[in-house]
């Protein structure tokens, strides 16, 4: 642990505490008497599944939700947070998940913005001048000029994490920040978290990964089912415990039989049920984002494509989808041409997406999980053009129970599930229709270990189906581990190819920086 010399745990100053902490969203128990201790100069990790409660308690901390009962001290003050702007004058910052930036504007002119929304006034100049000061400080390499159309994921959460600090953050809050990095991105995150600390800061930073909470904590607290299941300085736990008390069951998780299924597939020669050629695709400015790209998959087939967020992934995917128009080239879906076709006439012809937008492409928020699971297959829950409520409600039950969905029940509102849910959802009604081809993009992003193997498993599934997968994804593993040939693209191009005989994941590290003389 990186506490200052001569003072033990118990000693350093308490940030942050919570006590008894409760939330009720109608009959369901989303926190059950929490507490929690953030000290000075700790990372201390809140571990759980999706649905665990720590997308909930983030949501206290920041003002967002109000507790139903329990109490909230900062600096040993009790204190009431109403509002995100009350969270900042407390020093508690939440780096958002999913950065809130506007593409079509600089670095600096976003974080302008944000602090004009929030009453506090600093010139470019300042901003500038803080931007480049922090950069240098903490390792941090992010231009104040830059558009942020331009940046790659990492770098607009390094932009998040500038304007924490220039809000004088004393907690940082984290919610699954090293979802869509690499491991090299990672490792940056967490070493300019260290600077952090080091100057008495704190983090508390959210996760579902076992592995990552022992890499980067200094104290651990498991929440499973709204309740804190242990609390401990990380070198407390060992991995196997500490998955258990995580998902509450001894068997590890984790490990999917990908062998078992891979194996079992032998790619049957008939015509690819996926084909991209020389497609070009411009981004949400005009610039070219995807440059020429060539692609065919078969039936029976997983085709990975690994690659740095940012790099033209976004706009092949909702090419593919039929929500972004093709410059040039061609795309066929099962022999057919459907280059300038919409996305109804490409689920007709057997198409399933799985967005990375979930909340823009996915599901439509102000309706029901119900109507959100058959918005793609009416028909097959209709008689004589009425929708049959009985199999609806009986099919998205069984939905709910496979894909453990925390919610009060098929008629909730999607817009108030959690991120995970949502994308649980989202898969289980793609899936469900044995399609002939899944376009899948980081499908597992946000979930936790038993979502995230039961996901990947049902992939493997599709693809003995006899289904092609064509898997983009910022998880290295997951594409290494699930693809029978894999694709870099790198500035919008494929950099390298490699099947699933001479796959290194070192070589596919340096194709993703542009390192292609491999």
């Amino acid at each position: 642990m990186n506490f200052l010399p001569g003072k033990s745990y118990s000693e350093r100053e308490c940030i942050l505490s919570v006590r008894g902490i409760s939330k009720f969203f109608g009959s369901i128990t989303a926190l059950k008497g929490v507490d929690l201790d953030v000290r000075r100069e700790e990372i201390h990790v809140l571990l759980g599944e999706n649905g665990a409660g720590k997308t909930t308690l983030v949501n206290i901390l920041y003002g967002i939700y109000r507790p139903d009962s329990g109490v909230i001290k900062v600096f040993g003050r009790d204190v009431k947070i109403g509002s995100p702007k009350d969270a900042i004058s407390y020093g508690i910052v939440l780096v958002q998940q999913h950065p809130m930036l506007i593409d079509k504007m600089t670095v600096a002119e976003n974080l302008s913005i944000g602090f004009r929304k929030l009453g506090y006034l600093k010139s470019p100049k300042s901003i500038k001048n803080l931007v480049d000061e922090y950069s240098s400080k903490y390792g941090i390499t992010v231009d104040a000029d830059a558009l942020v159309s331009d940046l790659s994921f990492s770098e607009k959460q390094e932009v998040e994490l500038i304007r924490a600090l220039m809000l004088d953050a004393k907690l940082l809050i984290l919610d699954e920040p090293t979802t869509m990095l690499t491991t090299y991105e990672r490792k940056k995150l967490f070493s300019i978290l260290r600077k952090l600390i080091e100057e008495g800061r704190s983090v508390l930073l959210i996760t579902h990964k076992v592995i990552e909470a022992l890499e980067i904590s200094d104290w651990i607290t498991v929440l499973r089912r709204g309740e804190v299941i242990a609390s401990r300085p990380r070198n407390a736990y060992m991995v196997d415990e500490l998955v258990k008390l995580v998902v509450g069951e001894s068997e590890d998780v984790g490990q999917v039989r990908h062998s078992e299924l891979n194996t079992a597939s032998n790619i049957r020669q008939r015509p690819e049920v996926l084909s991209i050629k020389e497609l070009v695709v411009a981004n949400d400015v005009g610039g070219i984002a995807v440059r020429g790209i060539s692609l065919n998959v078969n039936p029976g087939e997983v085709v990975g494509i690994a690659g740095v967020s940012g790099n033209g992934q976004k706009e092949l995917s909702e090419a593919l989808a039929g929500l972004r128009r093709v410059r040039s080239g061609k795309i066929f879906i099962c022999g057919l041409d459907l280059t300038n076709k919409g996305p109804g006439e490409r689920v007709k012809a057997g198409l399933a997406y799985i967005p990375e937008e979930r909340l823009k492409y996915g599901i439509v928020g102000e309706m029901s999980v119900a109507e959100n699971f058959i918005l793609k297959s009416y028909n097959s829950f209709s008689k004589y053009g009425f929708i049959v409520m009985n199999k609806v409600l009986r099919d998205v039950e069984e939905a709910i129970q496979t894909f453990n969905i925390v919610t009060r029940g098929p008629l909730e509102k999607v817009k108030a599930l959690s991120g995970g849910n949502i994308q649980k959802l989202i898969v289980a009604r793609e899936l469900r229709s044995n399609p002939k081809v899944v376009v899948a993009h980081n499908p597992t992003l946000g979930l936790d270990l038993r979502s995230a193997a039961l996901v990947r498993e049902l992939i493997l599934k599709v693809k003995l189906n006899n289904s092609g997968v064509l898997l983009i994804s910022e998880d290295l593993d997951e594409v290494i581990g699930l693809s029978d040939r894999v694709a870099v693209m790198y500035r919008g191009s494929i950099v390298y190819e490699a099947d699933k005989t001479t796959i290194s994941r070192n070589t596919l590290e340096r194709a993703m920086l542009g390192l292609v003389d491999v």
